[in-house]
């Protein structure tokens, strides 16, 4: 997303993202966009595809299927950073894949107005 494309929207009291995180390795850029889009209250609910912290040590790694997938601590830092506070988190199957379940994760989160971000 660019500021051209968000030309004229003032902003939203909900984003969902739902499997399409996968399309992103760092969600910080994501989220921080998001945040600019979100009042006091706003509601943002994502998933991603669970990675461990010892599979991917930066927070995301690439996956064989050129899916992203993203830990658990990661989002939650890219939220918090982006004036996000979590009010939920689920492990889920946000879909199958060659008959196969795909591990990933659900979180809610509202914003919270700059809690700790600097400007």
């Amino acid at each position: 997303l660019d500021k051209e494309t968000l030309r004229g929207i003032n902003s939203f009291d909900l984003i969902v993202a739902a499997d399409v995180f996968v399309y992103f390795g760092s969600l910080e850029a994501i989220l921080n966009t998001f945040a600019t889009l979100s009042n006091t209250g706003s509601h943002l609910i994502f998933s991603t595809e669970l990675a461990t912290p010892d599979e991917a040590p930066l927070g995301w790694r690439l996956l064989g299927s050129g899916r992203f997938a993203h830990t658990k601590e990661h989002a939650i830092q890219a939220g918090k950073s982006a004036g996000y506070e979590l009010l939920v988190y689920q492990e889920i199957v946000p879909r199958m894949e060659k008959g196969e379940p795909v591990h990933g994760q659900l979180f809610a989160f509202q914003y919270a107005e700059n809690q700790d971000q600097e400007l």
